[in-house]
């Protein structure tokens, strides 16, 4: 009995991957891959792990296989099914950079719908926070990050995802799989960072070759530094009342002078040597771990407690990777190639970019799990955007009460600094 057909517009989980069926043509031409019988395009293999990734029990090869074989996926890629043979070898085969353009006007098209935050308003350069994520891989893949891990001290072979988030719209802007060649997280951003934008990062970049390459490029950092780093205090800066509300200690220009001993006579490090520049020291009393932090930036001319305010927001980047890894399950690779795996991230990349411009929310676990119960036939549309409204407006509430919470407690201020 042949199957029953169909009717595109009632199934429920083409509204999001529809937006992308424009660029079919674009997609489809010159980077197609014959593998037995099958003719499998890239534009096939975009939809197929998108309707995968909305689907959080499609987590193989094998699952995509049966994913592709139902009626509505076959009507959008005229083939039978998508074998895992097939699929392996377009995601060593495709050119994962072919997907750029359609991210890009993704991200122009998402960058809208970013509320702006009333504590950075008077910024005029966009935030951006960097960081990288390791992925496990198969002991034989030659490319990888090769590390000794536990207490066995047993060599485990990664990859790292070397990513750039958005703080506002809480978006990826680039994403970049790493390997032997770049063992440097900071050495492995300086390929990939952009002119006029305002950088956030940890202490993993305290790295003199990144800090002036980024001041090359015109753009601006905030980041963690390590206590160990020699900073030479040039000026002490007067605190407001903002700053001390802000648990802010001490706010600090001068240089850094690199490390010292008697056969290094120019400062420099095993990177490079310290940027000449004016910078500025902020330091933070820390409760929650008892500690202070310093922060290091070449923003001169804001308040200390901007600085505060936006190096907290570095940890957006942190959710979204664990959001990527466990969620939506990214922690995964579907191949052992680097081309494959790239073309793994940039699906994921369009797929939270789609998902934010069909909501018109930060995408996150609960839009993830909505959309998929909507393409399962137990929700609908309407239901979905009923309930991320109210798990929306849960969440602020939530956030008022700790902070009136916190404004009332008593003994909650800043640190005296003995400075």
């Amino acid at each position: 009995m042949a199957p029953q057909t169909i009717e595109r517009e009632k199934i429920a989980s083409l509204d999001i991957v529809r937006r992308i069926l424009p660029w079919r043509e674009q997609l489809a031409t010159g980077f197609g891959t014959g593998h037995g019988n099958a003719d499998l395009q890239l534009i096939d293999v975009l939809i197929v792990l998108l309707a995968a990734f909305y689907n959080p029990l499609v987590r193989s090869q094998r699952l995509i296989e049966a994913l592709s074989s139902q009626t509505w996926m076959q009507q959008q890629t005229g083939l039978e099914r998508v074998a895992r043979s097939t699929l392996s070898d377009a995601l060593q085969r495709f050119d994962p950079e072919q997907l750029k353009p359609l991210i890009r006007q993704l991200t122009g098209q998402v960058a809208a719908l970013g509320q702006r935050d009333p504590d950075l308003a008077g910024l005029t350069r966009q935030v951006i926070a960097a960081d990288g994520t390791y992925l496990n891989l198969a002991g034989e893949v030659l490319w990888a990050l090769q590390c000794r891990r536990g207490h066995g001290q047993k060599s485990q072979a990664r990859a790292r995802l070397d990513l750039q988030l958005d703080v506002q719209s809480f978006t990826l802007l680039e994403g970049r799989v790493s390997g032997q060649e770049d063992s440097s997280e900071a050495a492995a951003f300086i390929k990939q960072l952009k002119a006029g934008v305002i950088y956030l990062v940890d202490r993993n970049f305290v790295h003199f070759g990144f800090l002036g390459a980024v001041l090359e490029k015109g753009s601006n950092f905030v980041m963690r530094c390590k206590k160990s780093v020699c900073f030479q205090v040039a000026q002490t800066r007067e605190l407001c009342a903002k700053d001390k509300e802000l648990s802010i200690l001490r706010d600090e220009s001068g240089t850094l002078s690199g490390p010292t001993s008697a056969s290094n006579k120019g400062r420099s490090s095993r990177t490079c040597k310290p940027p000449t520049v004016l910078l500025r020291r902020v330091v933070v009393w820390d409760p929650s771990k008892n500690e202070e932090v310093m922060l290091l930036t070449d923003l001169l001319d804001v308040p200390a407690w901007v600085i505060a305010v936006l190096y907290r927001r570095r940890w957006l980047i942190e959710l979204f990777l664990r959001f990527l890894k466990c969620t939506a399950a990214m922690n995964r690779p579907l191949s052992k190639s680097p081309q494959g795996i790239t073309l793994q991230l940039y699906v994921a990349m369009i797929a939270t970019l789609l998902l934010h411009l069909a909501t018109g929310r930060k995408v996150s676990k609960y839009s993830l799990f909505w959309i998929n119960a909507v393409a399962a036939g137990q929700a609908t549309w309407e239901q979905m955007e009923v309930g991320l409204a109210r798990i929306e407006r849960e969440k602020t509430l939530e956030k008022a009460r700790l902070k009136r919470k916190k404004l009332l407690a008593p003994g909650l201020g800043a640190k005296k600094s003995s400075v």
